[in-house]
């Protein structure tokens, strides 16, 4: 390959390991100089199928574990779709093909982190196709995740940035790391919260409760608290969101879903206890679903199936909260909260309780509010 026709392709790339191996190896097509005989039969992302690809041939041991990854399979997704719209079964509705439009674009691939943008963010090669083995995760991880966590981690959503973020200049990889994104475990669970991965004590040992020397984590039994309920701040959440398609253009359909923001913090019981979140007492998020959330999906489906979806397609809509165990990144040492028992005991601002459900919540938000409220401390 000639320097002039690299196409956006880095020479020191073309001189690499993954370069050497040449593109129709990969990607396959023709190499022929007739454009369109040479991209006949190309495929622009080889690692896809299986959560390996090619990418297996030569990486085996990585996409042995990853084909079943939580990233790679979105099972925690499926699992509460699956869960809500039961017993109704998704060959009869538009959810696969909703799924195929829109939520399988943030399914990682090891191409869409190590070598271009995820599919979600449309933005092609990272760097001229050179691979990072360290996915850059202003470009790949906040693909996926931007809407919440990148927003709060770099201080552009909620109160502040996180600590790790503004002072220690910390990456998404220096918690979560390779083998726990390719190798989720244990293995067949379905939210990430029940995941083994990086937990706060392994930085801070001295911060257990019992056994601190800071006084304040020791005011709880161990297990009381999860560490953001202290020392996190005022976080992103979406509500009312409804799910429709966008077929104004011709030819192509779009998957929107407009919701109403809400920033706010919220404590409640943690009813998805686990090894790996093992809390009375959790932060909770508001996610954005509706009973009516799918519903337009039912006309949508007369139009381009002949024939209307079931009219109660979010039939189990009870069976799930939408308050959920959160996984919050604005992270402080110092928060409003923690500046002394009665910046908390006594503030029912501080927890989910039930003036802050509506009627149309789900019967499942109710396991989540706390009940009595931590009466203020003598001084």
């Amino acid at each position: 390959m000639r320097g002039r026709d690299n196409f956006g392709v880095a020479k020191d790339f073309v001189e690499s390991v993954h370069g050497e191996i040449g593109c129709i190896a990969c990607h396959f097509g023709n190499n022929v100089d007739d454009m369109e005989k040479a991209h006949e039969g190309v495929i622009k992302d080889p690692s896809e199928e299986d959560g390996g690809g090619v990418c297996k041939e030569c990486h085996e041991e990585i996409t042995a574990t990853f084909k079943d990854a939580m990233h790679y399979k979105l099972n925690g997704i499926l699992d509460i779709v699956g869960t809500i719209t039961a017993p109704h079964k998704m060959g009869d509705t538009l959810l696969p093909e909703a799924w195929k439009l829109d939520c399988a674009d943030c399914h990682a691939t090891c191409g869409g982190c190590h070598v271009a943008w995820p599919e979600v963010a449309k933005g092609g090669l990272l760097d001229r196709h050179r691979f990072k083995k360290t996915p850059p995760m202003e470009k790949t991880c906040y693909g996926c995740h931007g809407s919440r966590f990148a927003g709060e981690y770099m201080g552009l959503l909620g109160a502040t940035a996180d600590v790790h973020y503004e002072k220690g200049q910390m990456v998404c990889a220096d918690c979560h790391t390779a083998n726990q994104l390719h190798n989720t475990q244990p293995a067949g669970v379905n939210r990430y919260y029940a995941t083994e991965t990086a937990r706060c004590e392994q930085c801070h040992p001295d911060t257990k409760s019992g056994s601190s020397k800071i006084a304040m984590h020791n005011a709880h039994p161990e297990g009381t608290l999860a560490c953001a309920v202290c020392h996190a701040n005022e976080y992103f959440n979406c509500s009312n969101c409804h799910v429709s398609l966008d077929i104004k253009e011709p030819g192509k359909i779009k998957v929107i879903f407009p919701s109403d923001p809400l920033v706010t913090f919220k404590i409640g019981k943690n009813i998805d206890i686990s090894p790996q979140n093992p809390y009375k007492y959790n932060l909770v998020r508001h996610t954005p679903m509706k009973k009516d959330s799918l519903a337009s999906l039912r006309y949508f489906q007369k139009v381009l199936k002949g024939a209307p979806g079931p009219e109660d397609l979010v039939a189990s809509y009870d069976a799930l909260p939408t308050w959920n165990s959160a996984s919050v990144h604005s992270i402080q040492r110092k928060t409003k909260q923690n500046q002394s028992c009665n910046a908390c005991h006594g503030h029912p601002e501080l927890f989910l309780t039930q003036t802050d459900l509506v009627p149309e919540d789900p019967a499942a938000n109710k396991k989540i509010i706390v009940d009595r409220i931590p009466a203020a401390l003598k001084e």
